[in-house]
């Protein structure tokens, strides 16, 4: 069975007769470079250095279904964060790090509330880079490259007989603006200042939502990433995710099945308490990527193949287990949860960087038959 027919059979939560049919996806960004010996710096500056490190890896372990669709370089690009990079504000070989720090205040959500959500984004990111984007359109030759970055590392990947994951992403504004204000002062804002937020998410959700569906149809990939990572349990109550993540992503991703769009919901951290809510909205317009905190198990007891789920051989279990117990908690997977079908074999996030090589291939084999 081709990947492509595994994948949206998965997603489509269809019941499979055999464990060949459950597709495997290793989330493989920083890592490649480790085990192919070519530095996060080289990656960082060129695209091709990162797909030849790729092959390198998938060479050995065998080639998954799916896999990230940007290079390392535009992957920090994208996240929307002041970032140190390999090989500039640090060591060639150092695994890329982010800095949250306060951006915003309120007078910037009025601002927002004035002049929109992707004029006030835009001047900030430009801010943030090193050095400074100097211009509007700096910034956008800076998303064209991302584009046609991605448009490059898709045709790669499908020349191996592998899928892109999605075709493009996006963080919902709830999340987004959690990092620009910065975590500690967003959750206060949360009860000093509800109504403003309040207001900024309702005028600007739509509008993000339609510039999302435009993206995605430059790409042949019919998913999109939803990077919704302060919208779960180790961060906010489910209450506050009721009042204020949850109203303006469900219709984002009722938008986007309208459109013909799956969202892929990057889930890290503990997403239990909040996986009910999504029981109402259409069958299979969700896959969830689980990171080793939510409880797999659980999980899949909650969507009960309404939605499908990716997950969860852990980073920790990757870097210092050993092949026979990666081996063993990948059959616990399958055997509980992947034969029901709806379900992608994982890591927990990404592949760490102190991964044994020996440990991703005792993942990657633990689907044959």
């Amino acid at each position: 069975m081709r990947s492509t027919e595994k994948i949206e059979n998965c997603m489509d939560c269809k019941p499979i007769t055999d464990r060949s049919e459950i597709p495997v996806f290793p989330m493989l960004i920083s890592y490649p470079g480790v085990f192919a010996g070519i530095t996060q710096k080289e990656m960082v500056d060129d695209p091709v250095k990162w797909m030849q490190a790729l092959k390198a890896t998938y060479d050995h372990i065998g080639y998954p279904d799916l896999s990230m669709p940007l290079p390392l370089g535009d992957v920090i690009f994208v996240q929307g964060l002041e970032a140190r990079r390999p090989g500039y504000e640090l060591p060639d070989n150092a695994q890329f790090q982010f800095i949250e720090a306060q951006r915003m205040d309120h007078d910037d959500y009025r601002e927002i509330l004035s002049k929109g959500w992707a004029k006030w984004n835009a001047r900030y990111l430009r801010s943030i880079q090193n050095p400074p984007i100097k211009t509007g359109f700096g910034l956008i030759q800076r998303f064209i490259k991302v584009g046609k970055d991605g448009n490059r590392v898709a045709d790669f990947l499908r020349g191996l007989g592998v899928e892109p994951i999605t075709g493009t992403a996006v963080a919902p504004l709830f999340d987004q603006l959690s990092l620009v204000r910065s975590f500690t002062d967003f959750c206060l804002d949360l009860y000093d200042v509800p109504d403003l937020i309040q207001a900024v998410l309702k005028q600007e959700s739509p509008k993000l939502t339609a510039a999302t569906i435009t993206n995605a149809k430059r790409s042949k990939v019919k998913r999109i990433h939803l990077f919704a990572m302060r919208s779960e349990a180790n961060s906010i109550s489910p209450e506050l995710f009721d009042e204020f993540s949850y109203p303006s992503l469900k219709p984002m991703i009722e938008e986007f099945h309208k459109a013909g769009y799956r969202s892929v919901i990057h889930a890290d951290g503990n997403w239990l308490p909040m996986l009910d809510r999504f029981l109402n909205l259409p069958k299979g317009s969700v896959h969830f990527e689980f990171d080793g905190v939510t409880d797999m198990f659980k999980a899949s007891e909650i969507l009960n193949g309404w939605h499908s789920m990716r997950g969860d051989v852990p980073a920790t279990m990757l870097a210092f287990g050993a092949p026979d117990e990666v081996s063993e908690y990948c059959e616990k997977l399958i055997a509980g949860i992947g034969m029901k079908g709806g379900f992608v074999l994982g890591s927990g996030c990404e592949v760490p960087m102190n991964c044994k090589p020996e440990n991703l291939l005792a993942l990657m084999k633990s689907l044959k038959s």
